[in-house]
């Protein structure tokens, strides 16, 4: 029987029953989802390596600094005047989701609040498209269904042509969902409204739209971005601020803050037992061993090992372009609160621990060109403005790349080129250009394009990718493929899985979810055969490439879903013994690939 290894970024699993690795991957990933900030505790996907050899040994790595959670966009003032209309009458669909980005940004200005800035569902009643005018409520569900196969039954059987479907409970008693127009929706309240499903007839009716959480905090008083600065949260310095709401443990000793993580995957592994049990009965009389050695755990804990790097270690972040909250300048930073909290200012990074100097550069250099633009920020809550965000990648080799991000509005073809050759000109000729500036990329973006970004990210000057040194190792990365924040961390978490790949040399070993490749050609180096699969084409080239450059030839990697190509990479594998290396996206593996996978 081929021995597989399950590995996730944090999880590597040796066993024979693949039903009891993947709900340890998964279980792991929905804790890394759950609300471990109200613990204060970090995500386990930037923090932590976790290693479990033969099922009963437990290894954690220090990946990236706990003092660093997600990055937080943070958002900026109201725009307290009237609404562009002009602009509004031009902007393309856009959706109430998009009012509670993180990425977004806001205009502020210093006027009385208007009557359509009180207004509960004011964003139902401007010329943009929202789905939430067209929404229904769905009851009476079946007790023994869950989310996956309601869209089913909705998109699929029923043929409904969705745009949202919220379900209410777990599993779901009721379900909100919109649609594009009218006509949508009320076939799907006439297909809908009796229909017998699971022993249950369904029952269908209009629902009102959901109401914009910023206007809904304002209404309180609760809302930070008021026209009076003085009538804001003040208790503390809007540095410090800033410093909680990005990297919360930013003030907690590196050593509390591994005990605190151990103390977390301790109680997981309690928890965990159970939960292997039920799909595994025949493991009941291994967990209950292992549980009185291991402290209720079911398996052994073994310490953590440590990040080289606790301080500006990021190699990628995100940037809100906003308001300040005081100041009200244009600003490149993070946002304080998230919208829904009643907040869309943003501010400067300067003090925030994980940022390099040189991506602070980066910032501080496309700050000061907006600031000296004529078009303005980009506002979540009206949709009008220009200026969105800033990506800013940087590597070990000196290589910093910008993606900017605009949101073109009602701009001509032309007026987009002009912008695009004055953003060139600054990094090239002008105070841009002292900033070490490598790369810099142009993206458009509108609600109704949000699905083809890729598609409109233009190349402006420099180089085209970023290029990152690991473990010896030269690897070319695109603007928007994955590569591990931490790389000192990332050194040694692949040499520890290096380590147990090569214990077994005549295994073949397939990564799954490969991105760029840099899982398989650190293994590849080390002797073992690699095929990689992945579904994002641009990462698999930069894969292909990065295995060219470092030649190591031999490793083959395959393009697509890993649920479509998995019987094709098993039936590539000509050794007796199989070693899986996965890091899947934050929601985990799909349950399909059970089917696939040897167990």
């Amino acid at each position: 029987m081929p021995q597989i290894f399950i590995f996730v970024e944090e999880v590597c699993v040796p066993s024979d029953n693949l039903k009891t690795c993947f709900l340890i991957l998964n279980e792991l990933k929905e804790m890394e989802a759950m609300e471990i900030q109200q613990e204060h505790s970090v995500n386990l996907k930037e923090s932590t390596d976790i290693k479990v050899k033969e099922c009963i040994k437990l290894e954690i790595t220090e990946e990236n600094d706990l003092k660093s959670c997600n990055n937080v966009n943070i958002k900026s003032k109201l725009d307290d005047s009237n609404t562009k209309v002009q602009e509004i009458k031009n902007r393309k669909e856009t959706d109430l989701n998009d009012i509670e980005s993180v990425n977004d940004s806001n205009v502020i200005k210093e006027e009385k609040i208007t009557n359509e800035e009180t207004d509960l569902y004011s964003y139902t009643k401007l010329n943009d498209f929202t789905s939430e005018i067209y929404k229904i409520e769905l009851g009476n569900l079946p007790n023994i269904v869950g989310y996956k196969q309601l869209r089913k039954l909705l998109n699929s059987t029923l043929n409904l042509n969705t745009r949202k479907v919220k379900a209410i409970g777990n599993p779901p008693h009721f379900a909100f969902i919109t649609f594009k127009d009218e006509k949508d929706r009320d076939k799907a309240l006439d297909t809908l409204s009796g229909y017998q499903w699971k022993g249950k007839t369904l029952t269908a009716k209009k629902a009102s739209p959901a109401a914009d959480p910023m206007v809904k905090k304002r209404k309180a008083g609760e809302s930070e971005d008021c026209s009076d600065p003085k009538k804001a949260n003040t208790d503390e310095p809007i540095e410090l601020r800033l410093k909680n709401a990005v990297t919360p443990f930013w003030n907690v000793p590196y050593e509390e803050q591994l005990k605190r993580k151990e103390d977390d995957i301790h109680k997981y592994l309690m928890r965990l037992s159970k939960s292997i049990e039920k799909v595994n009965p025949s493991a009941i009389s291994l967990l209950s061993k292992n549980r009185k050695a291991n402290f209720h755990q079911c398996c052994p804990l073994l310490p953590i090992k440590k990040s080289p790097v606790t301080t500006a270690y990021r190699n990628k972040c995100e940037f809100t372009v906003g308001r300040h909250l005081y100041t009200k300048e244009k600003t490149v930073g993070f946002r304080l609160n998230s919208y829904k909290e009643g907040s869309m200012s943003v501010a400067e990074p300067d003090d925030c621990i994980n940022i390099s100097e040189a991506m602070l550069k980066a910032v501080k250099s496309f700050q000061a060109y907006i600031r000296d633009s004529d078009k303005d920020v980009y506002n979540p809550e009206n949709h009008s403005g220009y200026w969105r965000q800033l990506t800013v990648r940087t590597s070990n080799n000196s290589d910093v790349l910008l993606i900017i991000v605009l949101n073109p509005q009602s701009l001509t073809e032309n007026e987009l080129e002009e912008e695009k050759t004055k953003l060139k000109k600054y990094y090239e000729e002008g105070p841009g250009s002292s900033c070490g500036i490598t790369s810099v990329y142009f993206q458009l973006f509108s609600k109704k394009a949000k699905h083809e970004e890729t598609a409109n990210l233009t190349h402006l000057m420099g180089k085209k990718f970023i290029e990152e040194t690991l473990l010896s190792m030269k690897f070319q990365v695109s603007p928007e493929a994955f590569f591990q924040i931490n790389v000192p961390a990332t050194e040694i978490l692949y040499s520890m899985v290096a380590d147990l790949v090569t214990a077994t040399s005549s295994a073949t070993v397939l990564d799954v979810c490969c991105g760029t490749g840099t899982i398989s050609l650190c293994l590849a180096k080390s002797g073992a055969k690699v095929i990689g699969i992945e579904m994002c084409p641009e990462a698999v080239e930069n894969a292909k490439l990065n295995a060219e450059n470092n030649k190591l030839p031999d490793v083959e990697f395959i393009c697509g879903k890993a649920e479509d190509v998995i019987y094709t990479a098993l039936s590539k594998c000509d050794t007796s013994e199989i070693i899986a290396v996965v890091d899947p996206p934050r929601a985990g593996l799909r349950k399909i690939l059970f089917k696939f996978l040897p167990v």
